[in-house]
């Protein structure tokens, strides 16, 4: 464990001197009432005098940044980035993108079977919100497909269907 450096522990006691001198307005326990100020109110009271707490703090100059490059020696040339990495979908194999299509397919059409219970009808505004918030990420599921990215449909779909299970439309 580090121990804290001489600025640490200065700054570390003038807090704690800084703490201990203030505190509330009436400090009977430091300084008691006098026969002159007892029983006068304390807005009339004459305001005790405060000990000077303040320290000195030696300051140093900072030296100026140096050049992080010797000038002798060149500037590296920077390196060509690397090529982005392959889609997720090029390292997914027929069955997976099978497996993930049906997936899909099945929350969607779940959702849409409940969504389109509601579709035309008067709804409570959670419930409109619900029935809106449900369209909007099957539409989102639909561009995704569109755009070949199956995870992103899946969760999207997933999503659909879930919040579409608490549509109560009959």
């Amino acid at each position: 464990m580090r121990r804290p450096s001489s600025a640490a522990r200065l700054l570390g006691s003038l807090f704690l001197l800084q703490l201990s001198a203030t505190g509330c307005a009436s400090l009977f326990h430091r300084h008691p009432p006098t026969p002159e100020t007892a029983g006068v109110p304390i807005e009339k009271r004459p305001t005790p005098v405060q000990p000077d707490t303040t320290m000195a703090v030696e300051t140093k100059p900072v030296p100026a940044p140096t050049d992080p490059q010797p000038a002798d020696k060149p500037a590296p040339t920077p390196q060509p980035t690397p090529p982005p990495p392959p889609p997720v979908e090029t390292a997914m194999s027929p069955e997976e993108r099978k497996a993930s299509l049906q997936r899909i397919v099945a929350d969607t059409t779940a959702a849409s079977a409940a969504a389109s219970k509601c579709a035309g009808k008067d709804l409570l505004p959670d419930m409109q919100s619900v029935y809106e918030t449900t369209r909007s990420l099957l539409s989102q599921t639909r561009a995704a497909i569109g755009h070949e990215e199956l995870w992103r449909a899946e969760s999207l779909a997933r999503k659909a269907r879930q919040l579409a299970l608490s549509l109560e439309c009959h």
